[in-house]
């Protein structure tokens, strides 16, 4: 069934929404980014925010879940490289984002809505990490392997590490994972 001009158009405004909280989120950080600059910058009302968006968390968590999905479809393109590969792949990856996780971090205690996005984000890395182990090991202790690596990962972006210590870093959890 064809979509109305009017759901196109709304969703085209919250697309637009999305871009200017997005660009501001990670230029001005999440304190920074206040809902009237957001509205401001896709040259709405703030009040319209409202419209689309119940909160300021409500709308930081789409523009993560965008990241998200983009991070996700580009796995794809590393997916059947190495184990340590994808992993330095993964942390270049969300290097250029490492305020928003460091956002998520910060509000998970605050925020319902952002502290279900963050496990979300972890249930999907720790499946993607998962799917890698080529031995057999002990459902429980699979589960924790990953999370080491989600928490390694998530430590390595934050952190800013360099290069060589992100490769370094990321040899080392494979190894982990393949030794079991």
């Amino acid at each position: 069934m064809p979509r109305n001009r009017q759901d196109q158009t709304k969703q085209a405004k919250r697309d637009e929404i999305l871009a200017a909280a997005s660009s501001l989120f990670l230029t001005e950080g999440y304190d920074g980014a206040s809902m009237g600059k957001i509205a401001a910058a896709a040259g709405l009302t703030p009040n319209t925010l409202y419209w689309y968006f119940r909160d300021k968390d409500e709308l930081f968590v789409a523009v993560a879940d965008l990241y998200l999905a983009r991070l996700l479809q580009q796995h794809a393109t590393v997916a059947e490289k190495p184990l340590a590969r994808q992993l330095v792949w993964l942390v270049d990856s969300l290097r250029p984002v490492r305020h928003l996780v460091a956002t998520v971090h910060a509000r998970v205690a605050r925020s319902s809505r952002i502290e279900q996005w963050h496990s979300g984000f972890h249930r999907q890395m720790e499946t993607l990490f998962e799917d890698q182990l080529t031995i057999e090991v002990p459902e429980a202790r699979r589960a924790a392997e990953t999370a080491v690596v989600t928490f390694a990962i998530e430590g390595a972006v934050t952190h800013d590490l360099d290069a060589d210590a992100t490769t370094s870093l990321c040899h080392s959890l494979a190894r982990r994972l393949a030794a079991g």
